[in-house]
């Protein structure tokens, strides 16, 4: 195989010259602007409203959709959709759900925290469904898309710096915007955002892998395949009962709800029955497969085949290539795409709370300090560090830099814990390397922004601790999106990537309910100590996974099954 081609920042930014790399970078902004509304921006709303951290924990559970969307990620993979501006299934689909979404924002744009919080939560879960089941279609794009000019890996890139775009205006500009005139129109205008966003499915092109057929082919019989999927059924439906009630319950009765202790308890089962079993299942039944032999010519054919065989053809036939060309390798992709976001995403949903709050340690800022320090100068730090990422993937290949960005990610978390402590080892740093004067730009700035910010030491210190957290983040973000991007099977792209990245947010997720309660009895400071110690899973699982790769080489998803031994 020959080397790959080297790419610099000239190569990124000339891409967007290309139309499906446009397309990309706009599909890019529609995906990251919903996220970063309901799981940020709304807290926001939230904390003003002086709605309790353990309340925000609760309802931050709603980001657990975007966790399980490989549920249904075959039905909007296969769905038939009307023939849209005559557009392709994938791009009159997402078109469709952006409908959806634009419909929610408008929603909450009506209500109030105070007293509507139901009503709130009930158009955000929506919104975030719509918004997680366009995620599915638009990574199952950028994969089938992807040519030898316009690759993976560079569509990735690009993807991450139109994500981060739709941070620094649903960010900043909300809080900004928020300021001035209401919560209530600052969701209006972030809709329309949203609708200048539709553009990205006219831009693009429509996919080829999507329309092909798919057959089971040299599938196990089909009394194998239904054992398996019925352990799958059972296992997804129990989880999705268990966790979504107790959210329902959650929500209407704050006071009596105890997230901790579900977290202890069901987390690990939730878990074992969504994760664990279905890979188990889908390992046992190859097993058997090759125990046995070829399929017979005739099988018993239980009733409802017909849905079998389709569940197995989107469902467990994916989960099967993987685990067949990876072998034990498998269980290591599983470990690093469960771990991986695990020390920025859990404590998301806080960050505001930990910005603008007065309590466990929170830091008190205004709603302008954060929306220039977190949002703005925080999201253009995020834009460089996927850059950089960017690049240095195509330079040095996805390895060293997924190992690079576990690091970066749980190490930035201790400087959040010192700042919570009072930030005394970040003012000893920024005295000691006259680092102050670096934002000495920031009270003429605000002043002729009219933005009611405070020039001084307590905002340089969070700006150079955002700028440390925002660069490793971006630089992961763009790491993990390669990397999954590179394990996945196109004749599976959408089912196999909407899993791997589902993963990557599970954790992250289920975490988030106890994390509100933790807060409240032990402070931030703690809660950052705990998580960038439990980031080093992600370390360990990196390196692992860079050994491994060394040893058989990088995974392939082209190449025959079992090619590893």
């Amino acid at each position: 195989m020959a080397a790959s081609k080297k790419y610099g920042w000239r190569d990124l930014a000339g891409a967007l010259k290309e139309r499906n790399a446009l397309a990309m970078y706009v599909l890019g902004f529609a995906a990251g602007l919903p996220y970063v509304l309901i799981t940020g921006t709304l807290n926001a709303w939230f904390t003003e409203e002086n709605i309790s951290v353990a309340t925000i924990g609760v309802f931050s559970w709603i980001i657990i959709l975007y966790s399980f969307k490989f549920l249904w990620s075959p039905a909007i993979d296969r769905a038939p959709t009307p023939r849209i501006f005559n557009m392709g299934q994938r791009r009159a689909t997402i078109l469709l759900l952006q409908g959806v979404i634009l419909a929610c924002l408008l929603a909450i744009s009506t209500a109030s925290p105070s007293t509507q919080i139901r009503l709130i939560a009930f158009a955000a879960i929506f919104c975030t469904f719509s918004s997680a089941s366009q995620d599915i279609l638009i990574d199952a794009w950028r994969i089938e898309i992807a040519d030898e000019k316009i690759t993976v890996d560079l569509l990735s890139a690009v993807y991450q710096l139109g994500y981060r775009s739709s941070v620094i205006l649903g960010g900043a500009g909300a809080l900004i915007f928020a300021a001035r005139v209401g919560w209530g129109d600052t969701f209006v205008a972030l809709s329309v955002l949203m609708a200048l966003a539709v553009s990205g499915v006219f831009i693009a092109e429509d996919s080829k892998v999507a329309e092909r057929e798919r057959s089971l082919g040299d599938a196990p019989p089909a009394p194998l395949r239904n054992r398996a999927l019925t352990v799958v059924i059972i296992g997804w439906a129990w989880a999705f009962a268990t966790l979504f009630g107790f959210m329902a319950f959650a929500l209407a009765n704050p006071d009596g709800a105890n997230a901790r202790a579900f977290t202890l308890e069901k987390g690990p089962l939730i878990i074992i029955a969504t994760i664990i079993a279905p890979v188990s299942a889908a390992a046992a039944m190859l097993w058997f497969h090759r125990k046995d032999g070829a399929a017979p010519t005739t099988q018993k054919r239980w009733p409802g085949q017909p849905v079998f065989d389709a569940l197995y053809g989107s469902v467990l036939a994916p989960m099967a290539d993987i685990i067949d060309r990876l072998r034990f390798g498998a269980i290591l992709v599983l470990i690093l795409a469960l771990s991986y976001r695990f020390t920025d995403l859990i404590w998301g949903a806080f960050a505001y709370p930990f910005y603008l709050g007065e309590n466990y340690g929170a830091l008190g800022h205004t709603l302008d300090e954060v929306a220039v320090a977190s949002k703005l100068f925080g999201a253009l730090m995020t834009f460089v560090g996927i850059g950089v990422g960017g690049v240095l993937i195509l330079r040095i290949g996805r390895m060293p830099c997924l190992v690079a960005g576990a690091v970066l990610a749980a190490a930035t978390n201790l400087l959040f814990a010192d700042l919570a402590l009072g930030g005394a080892a970040t003012h000893a740093f920024m005295s000691a390397t006259r680092a102050y004067a670096l934002f000495g730009f920031m009270q003429p700035l605000a002043d002729l922004l009219h933005l009611d910010v405070a020039g001084d030491e307590a905002l340089a210190r969070l700006m150079l601790v955002i700028a440390a957290e925002n660069l490793a983040v971006g630089f992961a973000s763009a790491a993990i999106v390669v990397y999954l991007s590179s394990i996945v099977n196109k004749k599976y792209a959408a089912v196999q990537y909407a899993l791997l990245a589902s993963l990557s947010f599970l954790l992250g997720s289920l975490g988030r309910g106890a994390l509100g309660e933790l807060i409240e009895i032990r402070g931030f400071a703690f809660v950052f100590y705990l998580t960038a110690a439990m980031g080093l899973v992600a370390v360990v699982a990196s390196i692992l996974e860079w050994m491994r790769q060394s040893k058989y080489g990088a995974p392939d998803a082209e190449r025959p099954a079992a090619a590893e031994t």
